[in-house]
């Protein structure tokens, strides 16, 4: 058990620790929430910047799920599931809000993206072997076409493929996230990937085709 009365370094716990504190302290004692936003904020924001495809829009709706998170972290019952509680907050947030947009949402990028809006120096899929000029025209060309791509995806669908396919989640993680069954999750990120093809080889022809070629899945 946490001792309330004594110092305590709230950086050095555990997510599940940091919920027991949080749900234990709040409003009073903010220091573990606090923490805990420090933890994943990184990550909330990379969700939202790809489902927004907008630094601002992606910051308020960043903004708001941090004030759901407030608002609601005494209510889970099961700690461990933070992280998948916290994208679940994220997602919907962010599909809530292009509902109301009533507007196409806007180029989604593709590679991982700090707060600040600037992407990630060395993104984990990136290679890093020195380039020419002719291979960094190229890549700039496919990525420019996958973010078309993935923008003209229904919202479920996006949200699927991102945390599938550019997240890495596992199956069951994206089922608990949406809460849907494992079933539905592996049907819904078939047909998203199928709709990202066909997208993919309306907005650029050739880059379509060639890796549809590969038989194998897309993956933005």
């Amino acid at each position: 058990m946490l001792e309330v009365n004594k110092e305590l370094h709230v950086e050095k716990l555990t997510p599940e620790e940091l919920v027991r504190w949080c749900q234990r302290t709040l409003p009073e004692d903010t220091r573990a929430f606090e923490v805990l936003v420090a933890q994943y904020k990184g990550r909330i924001y990379a969700t939202t910047y790809r489902l927004m495809g907008n630094q601002q829009e992606a910051e308020d709706q960043a903004q708001e799920v941090f004030l759901k998170i407030y608002r609601n972290i005494k209510n889970i019952q099961e700690p461990a599931t933070l992280p998948a509680w916290i994208t679940r907050i994220a997602i919907n947030t962010c599909m809530d809000a292009l509902a109301r947009q009533q507007r196409r949402p806007q180029t989604t990028p593709l590679v991982p993206v700090g707060p600040d809006g600037e992407q990630e120096e060395e993104p984990r899929y990136v290679d890093t072997r020195i380039l020419t000029p002719e291979e960094s025209a190229l890549r700039s060309e496919l990525r420019h076409c996958l973010q078309q791509a993935l923008s003209k995806l229904d919202r479920p669908a996006r949200a699927a493929l991102v945390l599938r396919d550019i997240d890495d989640h596992s199956y069951q993680e994206i089922a608990d996230t949406l809460a849907i069954g494992l079933s539905a999750v592996k049907m819904r990120i078939h047909r998203a990937r199928l709709a990202f093809q066909q997208a993919l080889e309306l907005v650029c022809p050739d880059v379509g085709r060639s890796l549809k070629r590969t038989e194998q899945p897309v993956h933005p």
